[in-house]
């Protein structure tokens, strides 16, 4: 069914709504679940449940069908969430099931619609007279970049508390099935492995429905086969993952059978921030800015900063690579600090360049700045979790300021990685009647 005027599948609204919902309560829980500050079960409760009620406000007050708008997403969110309910329904033994699960299930399901419904509720009657249609396409697309940026910060969390192999096992967790490994058994190392993974499958069910979405709401045959890509990526990206650990594809649960290996976790390492750059990618294809006329240079004035916004992204690439061997096998800081000059000379005038085409208004200067100070940002990172590594006492336990540093410096290159993306592909968008979206409204 479509929403009334626009011709597009109403689905849009809910998916981009309800899985938002999810990515929000995943963060929340994840935050408040880390060892070894854990809040208490009730205020972890609390902010989940504001979380879903949050959710259905912004149905309300944005959506086209009012309580109805948060309902629907509100019973997405909590469907979505059944990938981590698993870990509250685990019994003592791998594959056994809790008897409470007979409520918990149906229980969740009710309380989040009935939540996001309220929130829709109250959404609604702050609804003004000023709140336009809402490009639901884009929305999901953000939600699905958002959502890999978080998967990236995790993954970095696991580096730097070096829990990488803390799980032996792949696809399942200790002989569990993954999604019913109990959370009383996430502790320490687990605790961030085990998490990741999770964060893994959330990444990859969001993707894959967002791909299928383009499939059936999309018109440009371009968009749908990237989206094609992105699916294939993540899946290709969640078995490196398992094979760093295993070596091969096996059940076993015996540490000896496996053969962890360093090289798929680099390979694993580079491929994450090159999925989320194809994030952003289609985030730009399916926002509305993409199809609007605004002023844009001609492309005899972009042609110099095209070739230039490629060179970022090759660099940047091969500057994380460079980031993933220093991680895993301790060796390469002096090639990878000496390419960081080469990195920031293209990014400062790229984005010197790009501001001054786009002026003070326009979508590449706005985007010359933010990579300026991507770029700023991070070489001030780098800088500063050098400094942590070096002050490293061996065989002491990481600070968790050491950790924290390390991690957003990791996160940084995927971010820097990004906006390199988007100038790569802001440079080079299409002006012509035939290329602009179609759909610009779901």
């Amino acid at each position: 069914m479509a929403q009334a005027g626009t011709g597009v599948p109403r689905g849009a609204e809910t998916l981009a709504l309800g899985f938002g919902t999810s990515v929000a309560m995943w963060f929340v829980g994840y935050l408040c679940r880390m060892p070894p500050a854990a809040v208490p079960s009730w205020l972890l409760a609390l902010l989940l449940l504001g979380c879903l009620a949050g959710g259905g406000f912004v149905a309300g007050r944005l959506g086209a069908r009012g309580w109805r708008s948060g309902l629907a997403a509100g019973l997405l969110s909590s469907v979505v969430n059944l990938l981590i309910l698993g870990s509250l329904l685990g019994g003592a033994h791998a594959d056994q099931v809790v008897p409470s699960a007979l409520w918990w299930v149906p229980g969740s399901l009710l309380l989040g619609a009935g939540l996001a419904s309220a929130g829709a509720a109250a959404g609604a009657r702050s609804r003004g007279s000023g709140v336009g249609a809402v490009n639901w396409t884009g929305a999901l697309a953000g939600v699905a970049a958002a959502a890999t940026l978080l998967q990236l910060l995790v993954g970095g969390l696991v580096t730097g508390e070096k829990a990488g192999l803390s799980v032996v096992d792949w696809p399942n967790s200790f002989g569990y099935n993954m999604f019913l490994y109990p959370l009383s058994r996430m502790t320490g190392g687990i605790y961030f492995e085990h998490a990741h993974r999770l964060f893994g499958s959330l990444v990859g069910l969001t993707t894959v429905v967002f791909a299928a979405h383009l499939l059936a709401a999309e018109r440009r045959r371009w968009v749908k086969r990237l989206g094609l890509v992105a699916a294939a990526a993540v899946i290709v990206q969640g078995v490196l993952g398992g094979l760093r650990v295993t070596g091969g594809f096996t059940l076993s649960t015996a540490r000896a059978a496996m053969d962890p290996s360093s090289t798929l976790a680099v390979v694993h390492g580079v491929l994450g921030p090159v999925f989320f750059g194809l994030m952003i990618a289609l985030a730009a294809f399916t926002s509305t800015a993409w199809g609007a006329r605004d002023g844009s240079p001609a492309r005899a004035a972009l042609a110099g900063v095209r070739a230039l916004s490629l060179w970022l992204v090759a660099a940047v690439i091969v500057q994380i690579g460079l980031g993933a061997v220093r991680r895993q096998f301790g060796r390469g800081l002096v090639e990878h600090v000496t390419f960081a000059v080469v990195v920031l000379a293209l990014a400062l005038v790229l984005g010197a360049r790009l501001a001054r085409l786009g002026g003070e208004r326009g979508v590449l200067g706005t985007l010359g700045r933010v990579i300026t100070a991507a770029v700023t940002v991070q070489v001030m990172l780098g800088l500063t979790a050098l400094y942590a590594v070096e002050m490293r006492v061996a065989g002491a336990p990481h600070a968790a300021w050491d950790v924290l540093l390390t991690t957003l410096h990791q996160a940084g290159g995927s971010v820097l990685l990004g906006c390199a993306v988007l100038g790569a592909v802001w440079t080079r968008r299409p002006l012509v009647e035939g290329d602009r979206p179609a759909r610009t409204v779901g």
